[in-house]
């Protein structure tokens, strides 16, 4: 230490002098105290000097201490993972960190001095320089994105921060560069939006599919025209979030639209319940000619109203037409805000919505159609009923006054004795006559009893009977035309057979109506058989016939009126064709079932008769 040996030097000298002064005779006390004051300040000067060292060796430690911070903080410049970089104002790389050099695939030394543009991508050139620009103007910017080209490899993606120093003792300036390599977090946010994309194409499908079965379910049952167009715009303002739409009939033979129903989103409900209303408003359609020809030609389309309509103001605006193999049936309009459009994820359901509507107006159609068609018949039926009964009324009389007189004639010729050969031949005319006349009688009870039974007009008579009992004595008549036919009468009717209430008359009438067809229909050497069993649902009693079988067919229509099976009359009795109508409809009267089938060359009838029809019975 330099100074401390010059003080130690001076402190000598002062010494030797103090001495010389004391040995000297002259001022000696004067200069006694000039020494004495010379040896205090040396001995300042002393201290001094030891806290001048004190300090230094302070001084020392602080310098290592800041070299060691310096190390510390240059290891973590350099070991950081995300990239570091000091350029000079133009962008020529001062310092570089391991991780930037890792990632541009380039030695640190080699990155000393180059220019950093050299490493971004030609297309972000632009936004580098205009970076620059600003960062000579504002202290930092952040969140920047600039697209980096390493040496032998693939680019990728870098957000930056910068921020602008000025250089230690000058006012030049410095850019101090954070990258980081955001390619993953940038593939991975493309993949969160892909799976938001997704998951609203998902949650939008499953709207629009709940939508179409809703729609579905309203409509595929219904066969009122009108109840289907307004559900139909009612579930599309719901569930496309559409603020209005409107469906339309095309009327083809004058060129014309009406909007059949119009719905519009309710303001005050967040549900976006629909208001259906029927505006009745007729367009021609030369004044959309544009329009109406692609809607003609089934295709939809989607625009945007140059102005504002008085109605829906600015608008996107969806056509769909209703149609189906045999034509376009109306059209359906969709309106959103101008700033949104109609996907083809809606438009796709707008289109399923539309074939759906045209498949339900199509039937509602038919169906309006038939049952014109059926009341129309009815009145015909009507009419013909009214007809029939008048003419049955009308007839009776005088049949019944003709009737008579050939009983009273045929009694007049029988009277006479020994007739003559033409008095026997006019009465064989006269028997005849009085079997003609009986059958046209028969004709005429048979319809004024069909119009009757029709009309419901005569009350039941019910009573308690034993059909074990009662049943042969229906059949007992019919042996002896049985017999008489060469037929074999097969009877099993069990002699336990519970009471049944009923109504006598009209199940005799049933019954004979059978036994009339099964002995009519049936041929010689054949059998005809009856049964009876009871069940839990009533009596059940079959009639069967042998020789014989009805075509499928047949089988369906032999209950009609007037419908005879054709060539099936090997007795040739013949037939009104009225009896199994009766048949029916009595059956139907006492709340009974019938039914007929044939097979194995047998026909058979089988009849299901209540135990108890629940009105008040009397006994028989």
């Amino acid at each position: 230490m330099a100074i401390s040996t010059q003080i130690e030097a001076v402190y000598r000298r002062a010494l030797a002098l103090r001495q010389l002064a004391i040995a000297s005779p002259v001022q000696q006390n004067l200069l006694e105290q000039a020494l004495a004051e010379l040896h205090s300040v040396l001995e300042e000067l002393q201290a001094s000097e030891e806290e001048v060292g004190q300090q230094h060796q302070e001084l020392i430690s602080t310098r290592n201490s800041v070299e060691a911070e310096r190390q510390r903080y240059f290891d973590l410049f350099d070991q950081a993972p995300d990239g570091y970089l000091v350029t000079d104002a133009r962008g020529r790389i001062q310092e570089a960190n391991l991780a930037i050099a890792t990632k541009l695939n380039i030695s640190q030394q080699f990155l000393i001095g180059k220019p950093l543009l050299v490493f971004i991508a030609e297309a972000d050139y632009s936004a580098f320089y205009a970076g620059l620009d600003r960062l000579q103007q504002t202290q930092s910017i952040q969140n920047w994105e600039l697209r980096l080209w390493p040496r032998q490899g693939a680019a990728f993606d870098a957000g930056i921060t910068v921020n602008s120093i000025c250089q230690r003792g000058s006012d030049r300036l410095q850019f101090r560069w954070l990258l980081r390599d955001i390619s993953e977090i940038k593939l991975n946010a493309a993949l969160n939006r892909q799976v938001k994309e997704r998951t609203r194409q998902l949650q939008q499908a499953d709207n629009l599919e709940s939508g179409l079965k809703r729609i579905t379910d309203k409509v595929r049952d219904h066969l009122d025209e009108n109840y289907i167009l307004q559900a139909v715009v009612q579930e599309l303002v719901v569930t496309l979030g559409a603020f209005c739409c409107e469906t339309a009939s095309y009327d083809l033979a004058l060129t014309t639209s009406t909007v059949r129903y119009q719905a519009t989103a309710s303001e005050d409900d967040s549900s976006g319940s629909a208001s259906p209303s029927a505006p009745g408003q007729t367009i021609q359609m030369a004044a959309f000619a544009a329009g109406y020809r692609q809607l003609l030609q089934n295709q939809y389309f989607q625009y945007c109203d140059i102005a504002p309509s008085s109605m829906h103001g600015y608008a996107t605006i969806l056509a769909c037409p209703i149609a189906d193999e045999r034509g376009v049936l109306g059209d359906i309009f969709l309106f959103k805000p101008s700033t949104e459009i109609f996907n083809e994820a809606a438009i796709r359901f707008v289109q399923q919505v539309a074939n759906q509507c045209a498949i339900a107006i199509r039937q509602a159609r038919l169906y309006q159609s038939a049952q014109r068609q059926v009341e129309e018949l009815e009145r015909l039926n009507r009419l013909k009923d009214n007809f029939l009964d008048t003419v049955s009324h009308e007839l009776r009389t005088p049949m019944s006054s003709i009737r008579m007189a050939i009983q009273l004639l045929g009694i007049t010729l029988n009277s006479i004795q020994a007739p003559p050969p033409e008095v026997i031949e006019a009465n064989r005319y006269i028997q005849i006559l009085e079997h003609e006349c009986k059958r046209e009688m028969n004709l005429i009870d048979q319809l004024l009893d069909l119009t009757r039974l029709e009309a419901q007009t005569e009350p039941l008579e019910l009573a308690t009977i034993d059909p074990s009992l009662w049943i042969p004595r229906i059949l007992e008549p019919f042996e002896s035309l049985i017999s008489l036919q060469q037929q074999r009468l097969k009877v099993d009717i069990p002699p336990d057979l519970p009471s049944l209430e009923t109504d006598c008359m009209h199940l005799q009438r049933i019954l004979t109506e059978l036994m009339n067809n099964a002995y009519k229909y049936t041929a010689a050497e054949e059998a005809i058989a009856v049964s009876a069993v009871a069940t839990l649902d009533g009596l059940r009693l079959s009639i069967s016939n042998s020789g014989i079988e009805i075509p499928a067919e047949e089988l369906d229509r032999i209950f009609d009126k007037f419908y005879r099976i054709p060539s099936n009359d090997p007795w040739k009795h013949g037939g009104t064709g009225l009896g199994l109508a009766l048949v029916k409809k009595r059956v139907a009267q006492i709340g009974s079932t019938i039914e007929v089938i044939s097979a194995n060359n047998w026909v058979t009838f089988t009849l299901t008769i209540p135990w108890h029809l629940g009105l008040p019975a009397k006994a028989a």
